[in-house]
């Protein structure tokens, strides 16, 4: 009677080849992963600046309805115009400065 081996399986070499296609592919994908939450806190530090500078600018409306035109001082004169109570924050750890004079603000993380 013939003996017939009926076992089944991948070979070490299509293992290693799966192995290094994953391999490469994690090589580009994490760096692109980086690269994209950069880019996002570089957005959500913008959208808050947008909204700093806007609550500055309710803040001259309401002075000019009163009778005088001015930007608010500083960053804490407007902590209450913002609906939370809390200015908001850079993702990035940065720090806000304001131009009481022009009501822009900039952000010290580059890029943003």
């Amino acid at each position: 009677m013939k003996s017939t081996n009926t076992q089944s399986g991948f070979t070490l070499m299509e293992l290693v080849t799966v192995i290094v296609i994953l391999g490469i592919l994690a090589a580009v994908a994490v760096p692109k992963y980086f690269d994209l939450t950069d880019q996002a806190e570089a957005g959500a530090c913008k959208a808050n600046q947008g909204a700093i500078e806007a609550t500055a600018s309710v803040y001259y409306a309401q002075t000019a309805l009163a009778g005088a035109t001015a930007f608010p001082a500083s960053l804490a004169a407007m902590d209450t115009l913002f609906a939370s109570g809390s200015r908001p924050t850079c993702p990035s750890g940065g720090t806000y400065t304001y131009s009481s004079t022009t009501g822009l603000v900039s952000c010290s993380v580059a890029g943003h």
